[in-house]
């Protein structure tokens, strides 16, 4: 996984890989998958449309058909997330149609837009959305295996509720959620419609109960060790920063 709040040296933009098929977000893919990887890769789930969570698309669609994988990458989301693919990147001019590409009948990419109100299931998970806050339409995501636990991953929020109301009813073992600004940012924070630590702490206790584990991602590289200083004061033993490349098991 890649999780960074922007790209810097050291710092990717997010992208979370579940057992080789699905991809949470994709602001990495093409520096980080290796061939084998991308042939494998089925399936994405879109938080928003936002640059740093869509980038890797375009190279990874462009892999695959010079590499002739025959394989089709499905975009989920929230039809205005997808509309905002279809319309400002695939569109011909910024980068080609690959619903088009190699063919009509045998395309690389397909859009599968999701409703809030009915999961849906993919590969043997069962997937739920749900609206979080953001600056433009944006989405989490609940993901269940049968017989195991779920993890839950907001993508960019600033303060919410329905998705914390619809965590509560699964049992979600692992949370991946953002943090990108220090506290003394929190107006910033607010109008761009991301969390601060203390923020946070606001948005845990909105959770019933929270999960065994909280995962922060997308951490502003050049606030890192304020905010880790500032997440470390809550003194919430559940808590635990991604580094790239990091795995986990659930």
């Amino acid at each position: 996984m890649v999780q960074g709040g922007t790209e810097v040296p050291g710092h990717n933009c997010p992208a979370f890989l579940i057992d080789g098929k699905i991809l949470l977000d994709a602001g990495t893919i093409a520096v980080s998958l290796n061939i084998r990887e991308e042939h494998s890769l089925k399936w994405i789930l879109l938080t928003h449309a936002h640059l740093d969570h869509i980038k890797g698309i375009p190279f990874l669609l462009d892999n695959l058909v010079t590499r002739s994988t025959g394989n089709t990458i499905t975009v989920l989301s929230g039809k205005d997330v997808l509309d905002d693919l279809r319309k400002n990147i695939f569109n011909g001019r910024i980068w080609p149609d690959f619903t088009r590409i190699p063919s009509p009948e045998h395309p690389s990419l397909k859009y599968l837009p999701l409703r809030t109100t009915r999961p849906v299931e993919i590969d043997g998970y069962k997937v739920t959305m749900e609206k979080v806050h953001h600056t433009v339409p944006a989405y989490g995501f609940i993901i269940e295996k049968a017989g195991k636990k779920s993890i839950a991953y907001t993508g960019d929020t600033g303060p919410t509720h329905r998705f914390w109301e619809r965590m509560a009813a699964h049992e979600v073992k692992h949370l991946i959620m953002e943090t990108s600004f220090p506290n003394r940012l929190e107006k910033l924070a607010l109008a761009s419609g991301h969390l601060t630590p203390s923020l946070l702490e606001k948005e845990i206790a909105k959770m019933s109960p929270p999960p065994e584990k909280i995962f922060i991602m997308h951490i502003k590289p050049q606030y890192l060790q304020e905010i880790e200083m500032e997440i470390q004061s809550l003194e919430h033993a559940n808590i635990e920063f991604l580094t790239d490349g990091e795995v986990i098991l659930i």
